[in-house]
């Protein structure tokens, strides 16, 4: 029941923020779901007795999401300056030398995993047709998400993944990629019918996979950690970064495989 009031509330905001926003509340709220991702991936890395760097993180995580949005061309320059950052950090720090570079590499993993894969969706958001988009991928992951819910609860018996994450099944990772292959065909027969059929099928089919990939390598985070959810913020559902987990990985995919049709088109 929380699952459900939680998304009833919630789901008609984000798309609202998605499809009408405008741009600078979109970036504001992108931003946002990544940092608080961010800071929960922090929190679980500090509790398990790592060492990160959590204040520099969330600053250069807002810092790349900055270059993400408004100068995207210099995307590169960010890439070497974060490590670079984080080197001269640990000079500061009075932490023994031999622990800095987990500090360094914990806290560089967390700014790209969660930063620089949430970072594709304010470059998805600024193409022509770009928030539309957005929300296909959304439905995409919600769809699949449910589908291998309910289906792997009732016929999931197999769990190949179960020292990752107990409770994926074989049926649940079928169950998703159909969910998402059947949402594709019904969101481009009625919203989406300017985009060839066989695309959305293809682009669904692999964020339908790719997903799965993004919510087991969350579950590796977790148990590593030994923590069940990322975080409570979401009644019902955990964690943001429990929620967004799998677009992380969807989110460029998606995208990498629209700049391919670009690049095929022109040729």
């Amino acid at each position: 029941m929380e699952r459900l009031i939680s998304g009833l509330i919630g789901i008609p905001i984000v798309l609202g923020i998605i499809l009408y926003g405008h741009s600078l509340l979109f970036f504001i709220f992108v931003a946002s779901l990544v940092l608080l991702a961010t800071q929960e991936y922090f929190s679980m890395i500090t509790n398990a007795g790592k060492i990160v760097f959590p204040n520099e993180g969330l600053a250069l995580s807002f810092l790349l999401l900055v270059f993400y949005f408004f100068v995207p061309k210099y995307l590169g320059l960010i890439g070497i300056l974060i490590p670079f950052t984080l080197f001269i950090t640990s000079f500061f720090r009075k932490n023994n030398a031999d622990v800095a570079i987990d500090a360094i590499v914990y806290t560089l993993f967390g700014i790209f995993y969660i930063a620089g894969l949430g970072g594709y969706f304010l470059l998805i958001g600024k193409m022509e047709g770009g928030r539309e988009m957005f929300v296909f991928i959304l439905l995409l992951i919600w769809a699949g998400d449910s589908m291998a819910y309910y289906v792997g609860r009732k016929y999931g018996k197999s769990k190949p993944f179960k020292m990752i994450s107990p409770n994926k099944t074989t049926a649940g990772a079928f169950a998703n990629i159909i969910g998402t292959l059947i949402t594709a065909a019904l969101a481009s027969i009625l919203f989406f019918d300017k985009v060839p059929l066989i695309h959305c099928l293809i682009v669904s089919f692999i964020c339908g996979i790719i997903g799965q990939c993004g919510d087991l390598l969350e579950s590796l985070i977790k148990r590593s950690c030994k923590t069940k959810d990322s975080g409570n913020l979401i009644p019902g559902h955990g964690g943001v970064l429990d929620r967004i987990d799998s677009l992380l990985f969807a989110g460029p995919v998606f995208y990498c495989y629209y700049q391919f049709l670009l690049v095929i088109k022109y040729l």
